[in-house]
C-alpha cells in the first residue's frame, strides 16, 4: 500500500510541475473589454491630471497676489458699533 501512495504522489507532483510549466509558456491575453477599460482608465487619469494642473495654475497664489486689493482695517470704534447693531437686531428678532 505504501508504494501505491508514493506512486500517486509522484504522479501528482509530475502533473503539477507539467501544469505550472505550461502556464509559464502561454501568456494570458487580456479580453477586449479589459483592454478598453485600461485605456479608458489611462485617459481618465491623464485628463484629470491636466485639468488639475490647469486649475492649480489659474487658482494659484501668484494670481491672487496680483489681483488682491488691500483691505482697510476697521477702527476699534467701527467694530464696536457694528457689534452693537448686530446685538440690537438679534434682540429685536427674538
Amino acid at each position: 500500500m505504501a508504494t501505491d501512495r508514493t506512486g500517486m504522489k509522484n504522479a501528482e507532483d509530475a502533473w503539477i510541475a507539467k501544469y505550472r510549466a505550461a502556464l509559464k509558456k502561454v501568456p494570458v491575453e487580456l479580453s477586449r473589454s479589459s483592454k478598453v477599460r485600461e485605456a479608458l482608465n489611462r485617459a481618465h487619469s491623464i485628463t484629470v491630471s491636466h485639468i488639475g494642473r490647469m486649475l492649480a495654475r489659474s487658482l494659484g497664489p501668484s494670481r491672487w497676489k496680483k489681483s488682491a486689493q488691500p483691505v482697510e482695517a476697521k477702527s476699534a470704534s467701527q467694530a464696536q458699533a457694528s457689534n452693537r447693531n448686530l446685538a440690537e437686531s438679534n434682540a429685536k428678532v427674538a
